[in-house]
């Protein structure tokens, strides 16, 4: 078989135990189709469309709460020439982060002899709102095409994964930290065991773990079935990540939903400490898990009723599209989630996406080649619907394809329901979010 046949092909473990309390007493609670890694867009011909279908599950420790997938893909390759870049391309995200740096900075009353560490810095965007404001910054991201960006706004930046053994050469070369920040990046660690000795090790006395994370009350609540996916292998709550937290003497003092990705978990982290108090919004964190019913064995009912019937919809929608051309929009890891979810890919003709790094890949699995927005209508004969595989973001899709829209392309939602985007005659006023 030809070395570009295999590229796609990955390898993956089977968990048996708990990834915080190492219990064996697991089971599934949530299962999607099995599914490629999701975001494993490769130029033609190197094998995209061979990608090996992987189990895609959701399980649940029955001794610690802990949900965590039932198995890990070896992604440590992968990493090295990562593709996403949230920040640049999502003003709304950007907006936010900036606002979240600025209440960090006044939290901790930050100087120019303080550090700030961030991991998984990506091409330093958020990290670098502290720089600009004379504080001294360190990123740590495996992905050196990204890490070159950071470099390329002033951020020194380490192109390796974060652990303890990193943050002890940290420690070394640039002191104890006054700030650590994880966006979105905790929740695809594997071993959180050798991460949290890291932080413990890397944190100042009176410093601050910044920790934000897709929230598994959210994912379950809000039917984010996007953020299922091999790359996201622990679902974090409160309740579980306070008692795993004592292992290395941290605690949470502070918590809060955040609107990021229709509902995210934003914590931060210090050492444990007797003489300071807890923020009351981490006790009504857990008393809202335990009333919702987070750990429940009926919790995930909703949404997995709600995949049943809508991939009967979809599937017999876009079915009888046969003679049009059919665009997804959406190219993240939770666009291939949805499409082998709902089971619509092959209905498909190409994807859509801003982002120049994923235009002229091809997407796994299914080998949709990816276009930038003005080829549905650039081309002949253009695209008839445009399908949006980023539910969180419909409004912000919507209005950056006025001309598209102007040309007849009907616009679609996928997920939580199949409906037609804007729909004056017949829709509710949602929020943009």
């Amino acid at each position: 078989m030809p070395d570009s046949e295999l590229k796609n092909q990955l390898s993956f473990n089977r968990v048996l135990k708990c990834r915080l309390c190492s219990s064996t007493d697991l089971s599934i609670f949530f299962k999607l189709p099995d599914t490629p890694f999701g975001d494993r867009y490769l130029p033609p011909g190197k094998g995209a469309s061979d990608a090996n279908l992987i189990p895609l599950e959701v399980m649940q420790c029955h001794n610690c709460n802990n949900f965590q997938t039932s198995v890990v893909v070896d992604t440590s390759s992968m990493y090295e020439h990562y593709l996403s870049r949230p920040g640049a391309v999502n003003n709304v995200l950007s907006g936010a982060y900036k606002e979240y740096a600025e209440h960090l900075s006044s939290l901790l009353d930050l100087s120019s002899k303080d550090l700030v560490v961030e991991i998984g810095s990506n091409d330093g965007l958020f990290i670098s709102t502290f720089a600009e404001r004379g504080i001294r910054c360190l990123g740590v991201d495996p992905a050196k095409n990204l890490t070159e960006v950071a470099k390329g706004r002033g951020i020194t930046t380490i192109s390796t994964f974060f652990d303890s053994e990193i943050a002890s050469q940290i420690v070394e070369s640039h002191g104890k930290a006054k700030l650590v920040v994880a966006n979105m990046v905790v929740a695809n660690v594997p071993t959180l065991e050798n991460f949290f000795t890291g932080i413990a090790t890397i944190l100042d006395r009176d410093g601050i773990f910044a920790m934000e994370t897709n929230y598994v009350l959210d994912v379950i609540a809000n039917q984010q079935l996007e953020v299922i996916n091999h790359e996201h292998i622990t679902y974090f709550s409160v309740t579980t990540l306070s008692k795993f937290l004592q292992n290395f003497n941290l605690e949470i003092f502070w918590a809060k939903r955040v609107p990021a990705k229709s509902g995210a978990l934003r914590v931060y982290v210090r050492h444990r400490s007797k003489s300071t108090s807890i923020n009351d919004s981490v006790v009504a964190a857990k008393e809202f898990e335990e009333c919702f019913g987070l750990f429940s064995p009926t919790a995930w009912g909703a949404i997995s009723k709600n995949l049943e019937h809508q991939r009967d919809i979809a599937k017999n929608y876009f079915s009888n599209l046969q003679s049009t051309i059919i665009a997804g929009y959406g190219t993240s890891i939770g666009a291939t989630t949805l499409l082998y979810a709902l089971d619509i890919g092959p209905y498909f003709h190409m994807l859509i996406d801003d982002d120049e790094f994923r235009q002229g890949l091809e997407s796994p699995g299914l080998g949709l080649p990816v276009l930038s927005r003005e080829s549905m209508y650039a081309k002949a004969p253009s695209v008839g619907v445009s399908a949006i595989l980023a539910p969180r973001y419909v409004g912000q899709i919507l209005d950056k394809n006025q001309v598209a829209i102007s040309k007849g392309i009907k616009f679609f939602r996928v997920w939580p329901n199949l409906e037609r985007v804007p729909n004056s005659l017949w829709d509710l006023d949602r929020p943009k979010d």
